[in-house]
C-alpha cells in the first residue's frame, strides 16, 4: 500500500507517496519519474544534499515528493 501525504519545500506545497518497501526497486520508480517528469536536484543521493527551490519533484525521506497533485496521480497510476 502507498502511504499519501503532503508536506513543505522552501515553503511550497508538495505532494508525497512513500512506497512500500516490499514493492517495486526504488530504483525503477525514480528512472520512470526522471524519464516522466524530467531530472531533479533533490535527492538524498546526492553530494550536496541541498534542493533546489520549486522542483517539479524530489525524492527523499523514503518519498516521493510531487509539486503538482496530478503529477503524483500518474505516479500512483503507473506504480499501483
Amino acid at each position: 500500500m502507498m502511504l499519501l501525504g503532503h508536506g513543505a519545500v522552501y515553503d511550497e506545497q508538495y505532494y508525497t507517496v512513500a512506497p512500500p518497501m516490499d514493492g517495486v526497486p526504488w530504483r525503477y520508480m525514480a528512472a520512470w519519474c526522471e524519464a516522466t517528469f524530467g531530472p531533479s536536484t533533490g535527492s538524498i543521493w546526492t553530494k550536496s544534499n541541498i534542493r533546489i527551490p520549486n522542483e517539479r519533484w524530489y525524492q527523499n525521506n523514503s518519498k516521493f515528493w510531487f509539486r503538482s497533485e496530478a503529477d503524483r496521480t500518474w505516479f500512483l497510476l503507473r506504480w499501483s
